[in-house]
């Protein structure tokens, strides 16, 4: 039996093993608006429940809904505590462990912090932040509450009536309309007091996307009580999400200190269950283009990177264990979205979940640990481990009716480039498979470019897309080209100043990978992309034109654009990504010769454009220029605006419209 017939046999029997009863069908986008979501859990203090946000689309009234729940670890009981309260998100427990905290959105006020009793009720408004809460936190002793709130704004109302509002603009994005105002922690006496204004001067509490990594996390006490450690942003411009360190500021004084040694990318700080020791985020290096490690410090002493031997590049939402001598965090490994833990001393390791693939965690006080998790073709649940080496319990069943359909299969698939590089990726079979038949192959490349896609059910970028263009009989492949954070800080690293020439090469390569299996119709090769995959979608069909059509959504296509207009940190992406500014002698060319718009006019592939018009993360103006580029040459294009819309679709009708017009233009060129 030859190499090829037994890669097959293994494959027909992979597809019949999936478990799908014979007349399943394959889910369709409407099928997915019964899709249920989850927010990250957490854990009651003595470890006993979970309250976690269950998170469904109303299309009626295009929004989302979230109910507040508890569940019983033991898995014998769940309630449900609050429904139809609108922008209900960050849960938190009260230090009695009888009630539940959240923000919430209630008879057209700002967000404010509201609690409800265990035992239900109606919730209780306990903070009164004129402008609304951003975080919050509680004390250890439950006394006091940490918010953190907007500024004022430095023009009154009067003087904007009289048109005496004009503002000094920065590193803001181009679609600033007022003086950015900084955030700062006030302290809220609980049951009932005057709030106090805890932080101070210049900078602001992080409210902005950073570049790379981190992200933005509520104030965080030290088991004393004494201290708040927080991340703080030199200013308050939606563009210098980069220049960030970590302060401690003394609850009683308002004394800061600064804990790392840095004066920009240190992220999401948090302090141990016992004792002053504390945790964050920062580069790995070399520079910000490369993975984030677990940095600990004290407001007493330096800190020091303890995950630099394991490669992987943490996220924001990570926790101690109970005894405070190890941290436990979400990183993505080749495919996967794994836990891993990393002790103060020694080795990391990730625990094994099986084929689950983690979405957020929680640790308890007793070191169970809370998992929402999903995988290629289960819709995600929630799940525990009570212990680090135990298999995950799944909790609920909100997701069932996803069990019944049909599925395609997902596999692993790695590969060298020319330049030796190695790659990996998705390889989605279309549902009915037929080995020997060469079937139409749909592109997809990831945003970031620091993520990975990963073997989740519906999450990331290409959300419910894999299944779909699947059901129509299409090979779907997700390289992870060069720049992506799955394969440790080198291959992260490999774009620095090399923005589309290697990961082009390497999507290349893993395309001539799955051609020489015989399994690709050469003349129906699709190219689909989000954000830096539509930067990379972009420059792929400005330098090869056997595609048959290519969808560039919220696509980067002018790094001076992006380095002039945009916000969300993306101005320190770029700089620090291509080595400088367009205004640099040593990085100037680059942005001309790295920038897809400069070989627009070799595009001849019909391409669809999305931009939302609100986007300020890549402004609509670069697919404004993408889009005549193409129609001034009378090359096929269409470009859809989305109303309002930031980074991607937030609202479900518009996400659904996103995801449909997609599929309808592949669907046209490549046929069934």
């Amino acid at each position: 039996m030859t190499a090829r017939t037994v890669l097959l046999a293994s494959l027909v029997a992979l597809l019949t093993g999936l478990g799908a009863p014979a007349q399943a069908a394959p889910l369709t986008l409407r099928d997915l608006r019964a899709l249920v979501r989850f927010g990250t859990p957490h854990f009651s203090p003595d470890g006993a429940r979970i309250a976690v946000r269950t998170i469904r689309a109303d299309f009626i009234h295009d929004r989302w809904d979230s109910t507040l729940r508890v569940i019983r670890v033991a898995g014998d009981s769940m309630h449900t505590l609050v429904r139809g309260m609108r922008d209900l998100h960050a849960v938190r427990w009260t230090r009695s462990g009888h009630s539940i905290a959240f923000i919430a959105a209630a008879n057209g006020q700002p967000p404010q912090v509201y609690e409800v009793p265990l035992a239900g009720g109606t919730p209780r408004l306990i903070s009164d932040a004129p402008n609304g809460v951003e975080q919050f936190s509680f004390s250890p002793d439950g006394r006091t509450l940490a918010y953190v709130t907007a500024d004022d704004s430095p023009i009154s109302a009067a003087e904007r009536r009289a048109h005496h509002d004009l503002f000094a603009i920065h590193d803001d994005d181009y679609l600033i309309e007022r003086p950015p105002v900084a955030s700062e922690i006030w302290l809220q006496p609980l049951p009932g007091g005057a709030p106090r204004q805890l932080t101070h001067g210049a900078g602001s509490v992080l409210e902005t996307a950073p570049p790379f990594g981190g992200g933005i996390t509520a104030p965080s006490w030290s088991s004393d009580g004494r201290w708040i450690v927080y991340t703080r942003q030199a200013d308050a411009d939606d563009g210098d999400s980069d220049r960030t360190t970590i302060m401690a500021v003394n609850v009683a004084t308002g004394v800061e200190r600064r804990i790392g040694s840095h004066l920009s990318y240190e992220y999401a700080p948090r302090f141990a269950p016992h004792g002053t020791a504390l945790a964050y985020l920062y580069p790995h290096g070399p520079g910000p283009l490369s993975v984030m490690d677990f940095y600990v410090g004290s407001p007493q002493g330096a800190a020091r990177d303890v995950s630099a031997a394991l490669g992987r590049n943490l996220r924001a939402n990570f926790a101690w264990l109970p005894n405070g001598k190890a941290l436990i965090g979400i990183a993505d490994a080749r495919i996967d979205s794994r836990v891993f833990v990393q002790p103060l001393g020694g080795p990391g390791r990730a625990l094994d979940l099986g084929r689950l693939q983690a979405l957020s965690i929680a640790v308890s006080s007793r070191g169970a640990l809370a998992v929402v998790a999903d995988d290629t073709t289960r819709a995600p649940e929630l799940y525990v481990l009570h212990t680090l080496t135990s298999a995950p319990v799944r909790l609920t069943h909100f997701n069932a009716r996803f069990g019944t359909y049909a599925y395609p299969l997902s596999v692993e698939v790695q590969w060298r480039t020319s330049h030796g590089q190695l790659s990996d990726g998705i390889l989605t079979y279309p549902n009915g498979y037929m080995p020997g038949k060469r079937y139409p192959l749909v592109v997809f490349s990831h945003g970031g470019p620091e993520a990975a896609s990963i073997q989740h059910f519906d999450a990331d970028e290409i959300g419910p897309l894999r299944l779909l263009f699947a059901a129509r009989g299409y090979l779907v492949f997700e390289p992870n080209y060069r720049g992506s954070d799955n394969l440790g800080t080198a291959h992260e690293h490999a774009i620095f100043r090399d923005p589309g020439v290697g990961p082009d090469n390497d999507v290349i390569a893993g395309i001539d990978m799955l051609e020489s299996k015989g399994i690709v119709d050469r003349a129906r090769i699709a190219a689909v992309g989000h954000s830096y995959g539509g930067f990379m979608t972009s420059w792929l069909i400005g330098h090869q034109h056997f595609w048959r059509c290519a969808v560039v959504a919220d696509g980067v296509t002018d790094w001076t654009e992006e380095y002039e207009l945009s916000g969300a940190g993306n101005l320190a992406w770029t700089r620090d990504s291509l080595g400088g500014s367009p205004w640099d002698p040593r990085s100037a060319a680059l942005y001309r010769s790295g920038s897809p718009i400069t070989y627009a006019g070799d595009i001849t592939t019909p391409t669809l454009i999305l931009s939302g018009t609100d986007d300020v993360t890549v402004p609509i103006t670069e697919a404004l220029a993408l889009y005549h580029a193409l129609a001034s040459r009378h090359v096929p294009v269409k470009f859809l605006g989305i109303p309002g819309a930031h980074h991607m679709p937030q609202d479900p009708v518009h996400r659904a419209l996103f995801y449909r017009a997609m599929l309808r233009w592949v669907t046209h060129y490549l046929g069934a």
